[in-house]
């Protein structure tokens, strides 16, 4: 089992930052925050509080008492039967896999994962204002870079993160059922939407 010195280090590594740093951030001395991390002393509960906001993880994955940073159970990460089948559940347990996937072992973590989701829902968002579901006033920038550019951004962000995850296998299967299922899915519609298009104008 992980204890907490290992996972304060993790955290702080994977992000980056020196240890003066966190330690200057954190409100502790480095003196301290070594001591932390080596396991030499014990933290108090207002440091705990402090470490999984400036992380953007639950105590209890600080504490070690599970591997999800989200606060799911550690059931959630395994496949179910159901993770086959299309719908609204499959699409949140994929959602919820990748973004704990991309929260593991990168430098980037946490904020530019939040990021990538938010530059997705972004798409989905302007495709409703130019339908008219929202109020097209909200964007400001131009529609043809407001279609092209959030895909470069979002591939930008991607170059920094490592190919893949070195915790990856955390959570039992490293290729979960219900990802494979949306992508499936999405593509098939695709290929029949390509097709019927195709169809339209012969």
């Amino acid at each position: 089992m992980v204890n907490y010195a290992e996972r304060l280090y993790e955290l702080r590594t994977e992000k980056g930052l020196s240890q003066k740093d966190a330690a200057n951030d954190l409100g502790v001395s480095q003196a301290l925050l070594s001591h932390y991390e080596k396991g030499i002393r014990e933290f108090g509960l207002d440091f705990l509080n402090r470490a999984a906001d400036y992380y953007k993880v639950t105590t209890d994955y600080i504490l070690g008492r599970t591997d999800s940073r989200t606060g799911l159970e550690s059931s959630f990460f395994f496949d179910r039967e159901e993770d086959g089948i299309y719908n609204t559940t499959t699409i949140y347990r994929a959602a919820i896999f990748i973004h704990e996937r991309m929260n593991t072992g990168s430098a980037l973590a946490g904020d530019s994962a939040d990021f990538l989701y938010s530059v997705a829902l972004y798409r989905t968002l302007f495709a409703a204002a130019q339908k008219g579901y929202i109020p097209k006033r909200w964007f400001s920038l131009p529609p043809k870079i407001a279609e092209s550019l959030p895909m470069a951004v979002t591939e930008n962000i991607l170059m920094h993160f490592p190919d893949k995850s070195p915790n990856a296998k955390r959570y039992g299967n490293p290729e979960p059922k219900s990802i494979e299922t949306v992508i499936k899915t999405v593509e098939n519609y695709i290929k029949k939407a390509a097709t019927d298009i195709v169809k339209s104008v012969e």
